[in-house]
């Protein structure tokens, strides 16, 4: 699988208050970055939003080109003996050109055998965007 089309991360809040609970989706392709954040309910306080800006192309082919060599196969889930109570949940969602996708699918205790070879660079590269404070605040001001 190669000729990466774009890749998502996207986490949800775990067990905290209806009105604070929140999922967000980062999608990047070669061209732009979009950020959509929810609120699980009409109260919510959390700054909900579609946010679409110009991607820094240099640092996409330079993300691409980490994830290209991967293979899928070859992550393995590992589920925990007992999975904890709560707790968010993260994904990871890398789409090939041909609509394929190879998928890591975080909950509460379970990890990947050969995660970190995705889960490092797609956190490293969000850590470098540089989102305006207006847009990176998960919760509205009051």
């Amino acid at each position: 699988m190669h000729g990466i089309a774009l890749v998502a991360y996207s986490s949800t809040a775990g067990s905290i208050l209806p009105e604070l609970q929140w999922h967000e989706e980062f999608i990047i392709t070669k061209r732009t970055i979009t950020l959509v954040r929810k609120g699980r309910m009409p109260e919510t306080q959390v700054n909900v939003g579609r946010w679409e800006w110009p991607a820094d192309e240099d640092a996409v082919t330079a993300l691409f080109a980490l994830l290209e060599p991967l293979e899928c196969a070859d992550l393995r889930r590992v589920e925990p003996d007992d999975a904890p109570d709560g707790g968010h949940t993260e994904r990871y969602s890398i789409t090939y050109g041909q609509k394929q996708c190879c998928d890591l699918h975080y909950e509460p205790g379970v990890s990947y055998i050969g995660g970190e070879w995705v889960v490092g660079p797609v956190q490293a590269f969000l850590r470098q965007l540089g989102i305006p404070p207006t847009i990176a605040q998960r919760y509205r001001m009051r």
